[in-house]
């Protein structure tokens, strides 16, 4: 296979795992669409790659219209649609009850309702190829719940549920759709997160005691999984959740 005749859309491309993964992927050879919110980002992330083989695109994932408009785009290259990488996600922390309207429709919208949207405009690429690999990045958080996470859990569960019906529902097209869950990931996400913390050094730290290999995921180490789901190293991987949290989700630690 050439890989400079396949193409590789990814959201969330202007920063961490989603950059991670764009400069993975034009390493290989790919040519990558990159989508972000963040126009900064997006031009951080072509400097990073330095190869002419990037792409960008700012695109709100939560908008139909706007990702419908991105898949226009990939159309138009006389390229083979390889992967899909939805990345773009978001966290705020919160109870339930003080939670606002506005923080859970922005969460829901990005992480579950943007993965759907990348799906619903990328599958009747994939259908009209008959192969293809959709590899959604979830969390720890959909496979547990974490307190003060609520919506942010929510999302990333539905995730899982997307990704597993779509492994069902499109797997007889050759297309095969798999989840990556981190845990947390050395990103500017995780360090806004944890400085909401009354003692940010100590929230970390009793993270980090959660984790049996003692630290938390680098980004290029969730890229390299992402890029071996949607490899044809993994050509008979559909429907799986891929833990990469260095053991915290096995049981009880500590």
């Amino acid at each position: 296979m050439n890989n400079e005749e396949h193409l590789v859309v990814i959201s969330g491309a202007g920063s961490g795992i989603g950059q991670a993964t764009a400069i993975h992927f034009a390493q290989q050879g790919y040519s990558v669409i990159g989508c972000d919110l963040s126009e900064s980002g997006l031009q951080e992330t072509a400097k990073k790659v330095e190869m002419g083989r990037f792409l960008s695109r700012v695109v709100d994932v939560s908008q139909e219209h706007e990702v419908h408009a991105l898949f226009e785009r990939v159309k138009s290259f006389n390229l083979a649609l390889h992967a899909v990488v939805p990345c773009a996600g978001v966290a705020r922390t919160g109870l339930v009850h003080a939670l606002s309207g506005q923080d859970w429709a922005f969460m829901l919208g990005v992480n579950l309702t943007g993965t759907w949207l990348m799906a619903k405009h990328s599958m009747p690429i994939f259908m009209a190829q008959r192969r293809g690999a959709f590899v959604a990045v979830g969390s720890d958080a959909s496979v547990r719940g974490a307190s003060g996470y609520a919506a942010y859990c929510a999302s990333k569960h539905g995730v899982l549920g997307l990704v597993r019906c779509l492994a069902l529902d499109y797997g007889p097209w050759g297309i095969r759709s798999n989840i990556v869950c981190p845990g947390f990931v050395q990103t500017r996400m995780m360090d806004s997160l944890f400085a909401e913390a009354d003692d940010p050094e100590a929230e970390m730290q009793a993270y980090t005691k959660e984790v049996p290999l003692g630290r938390f995921a680098r980004p290029d180490e969730v890229a390299k999984v992402i890029f071996h789901l949607a490899s044809d190293e993994a050509s008979y991987t559909n429907g799986i959740a891929y833990s990469l949290d260095g053991g915290a989700t096995s049981g009880h630690f500590g």
